[in-house]
This record gives C-alpha cells, sequence and structure tokens, in this order.
C-alpha cells in the first residue's frame, strides 16, 4: 500500500497528547502543580514525587477545568522511563540532596528537573499541527480584535497606533497566510507530490544522507521526504510566529489598563483576554517547536525508515 494512503488510514481520532513529546517533571509536592496556568499541552505531563508516586492532568469537560490524577497503569515504554526516574526520586528523598521546595518560595510553577520522552508518532504529530492549524489563526486573529477593541493603542498616539499596525501587519503576513500556505504544502505533499528531484534540492546535508541511503525505494523515499518537509515548514513558520506574538507580547506588556481612567468594563475586560491569549499562545507554538524537532530528528534517522 503507497505510503500516503497508509497514512489516511491513520486513526485521526487519536488525542494529541497521546502522542506528544512527553514532559516528566520531578516535583517535592502534588501541590505544586498549578492547574490554572496549564494549556492543553500540558496534558501530557507526568509528575513524580519523592514517593514515587507518578500524577497527571485530565480536563473535566462537566466542570471545565484540569484535574490531577494519579496515574497506576502505563504502556511499556513509560514503565521502564518512569521506574528510573521513581527509583531515583527516592534515593533523592534519603540523599543529601534537597530537591528544592518550590512551594516556599511563593513560585508554584515547578522549575523540576525535566526529563522527557522523545517517541513521537511522524504522520500523527504532522496531522494534528495541521488541524490545530485553523484553531491557532483563529486565535491570533481574536487576540489582535480584543486589542484593537481595547483602544490600549488610540490613533491619538500616532506613534504607538502605527506601530502596533505594523505588527500585525507583519503577524498576518507571516503567521496567518503561512499557516494556509503550510495546510496547502500539507495536501501537496500527500496528494499530489512533486517529482523527487524537486524536493532534494530542498533538503539539508543531514537529510540528504537519508535521501541518497533511500535512493532506490520510491515509496520510503517519498515517506522521508514527507516527514522531513513538514518538519522544516513547521519549524519555518511557527518559529516566526513565536516571534511576532512575542513582539505583541512586549509591546502590550508594559501597559497598565489601572492607569486608563477612561477604559470601559468591555475595553479592559478585551485587554486582558488579549493578554492571556497571547501567552497561551506562546506556551503552545514554544510545545509545536519543542515537538518538531523530535520530528526532525526522526525523519534524519534512516532506521525509521527500514
Amino acid at each position: 500500500m503507497p505510503w500516503n494512503s497508509t497514512l489516511r488510514l491513520k486513526n485521526l481520532t487519536v488525542q494529541i497528547f497521546n502522542i506528544m513529546k512527553k514532559r516528566i517533571i520531578r516535583i517535592n509536592d502534588v501541590s505544586q502543580i498549578d492547574t490554572a496556568r496549564v494549556s492543553v499541552y500540558d496534558l501530557n505531563n507526568r509528575y513524580i514525587d519523592p514517593l514515587g508516586n507518578i500524577f497527571g492532568l485530565r480536563y473535566n469537560k462537566d466542570d471545565r477545568k484540569v484535574e490531577i490524577i494519579k496515574l497506576e497503569r502505563f504502556h511499556s515504554g513509560e514503565s521502564r522511563v518512569f521506574q528510573q526516574i521513581a527509583n531515583r526520586q527516592k534515593e533523592d528523598k534519603f540523599s543529601n540532596e534537597t530537591i528544592p521546595d518550590f512551594s516556599k518560595s511563593g513560585d508554584n510553577h515547578y522549575k523540576a528537573e525535566e526529563y522527557e520522552d522523545t517517541s513521537i508518532e511522524p504522520e500523527i504529530f504532522i496531522e494534528e499541527v495541521i488541524n490545530n492549524a485553523e484553531t491557532h489563526k483563529e486565535r491570533i486573529s481574536g487576540l489582535i480584535k480584543n486589542i484593537y477593541d481595547s483602544d490600549i493603542f488610540p490613533k491619538e498616539n500616532k506613534h504607538e497606533s502605527t506601530e502596533f499596525d505594523d505588527i500585525v501587519r507583519s503577524l498576518e503576513i507571516d503567521g496567518i497566510q503561512q499557516l494556509e500556505k503550510l495546510e496547502t504544502y500539507y495536501r501537496e505533499l500527500t496528494n499530489y507530490p512533486r517529482s523527487i528531484t524537486y524536493y532534494q534540492a530542498k533538503i539539508d546535508n543531514t537529510g540528504k544522507q537519508v535521501f541518497d541511503k533511500l535512493s532506490g525505494n520510491k515509496e520510503l523515499t517519498m515517506r522521508f521526504i514527507f516527514i522531513y518537509e513538514m518538519s522544516a515548514s513547521i519549524k519555518r513558520i511557527y518559529t516566526n510566529l513565536k516571534k511576532h506574538i512575542v513582539r505583541i507580547d512586549e509591546f502590550t506588556s508594559g501597559k497598565n489598563i489601572d492607569d486608563r481612567q477612561n477604559m470601559t468594563k468591555h475595553q479592559k475586560q478585551s485587554f486582558i483576554d488579549a493578554r492571556t491569549s497571547i501567552g497561551n499562545t506562546i506556551q503552545d507554538i514554544e510545545g509545536i517547536l519543542r515537538q518538531n524537532a523530535t520530528l526532525y530528528s526522526y525523519a534524519c534517522n534512516v532506521a525509521n525508515y527500514q
């Protein structure tokens, strides 16, 4: 069966947090997990306390909030990693090494040591990125609208207003339009790819080593090209997205709505919503870029095509 036909038969209902890169975080106590500060990309995190207890996160649709759950069962790959970390966690508890108690520092957002499971299902991850591109476009458009609705940069302040307009223009060109092109490129690679030689010219030196070793097997070569090209596109687009969203973050962070006596309640709430969305979007983009780095490593490992 051709590789692209196999791709279309993948189970696209798999939740993204089941195939994302996992962060396994050592904590002192479960109280360090601040559910108010997590995003969808944190739902795949695992937390291990000094006793070796392992916790995860679950979204409660009825209450519309994130819950902490104690985990008991894992697949074989997870069990091995968790056991190693749990053993070390227990050893640390009885050694001279002290794990910082962040709950006493007033910062409950864990800075504890992190471990990462670098496994990935390439086709499913790519499909999820494509499916979520529309969500990111809507979120970016929404946060821009909220900033304009807040009137935090009034037209009377021509300098700030013009500068913000320029940032938005760049974000629309490098962000929203590029996300649309990403979807188009995905359809090209899966449904009507160009000649192999066309894509060959776009591959870096690391990728060329894999390409050369797969030479002669068109099916495997096309699978490599698909994974490699999607990884390159995701990196380019989401790196640019992050750059522009960070610019908006920096441009708006110095604004204090409490100093604006003439702002209406709606305008203040619009600005608050925009600031929240900016933070969540940056966090989501960073999660995608971390996973995409794993995707690139997968693409450039010839053993994955045997």
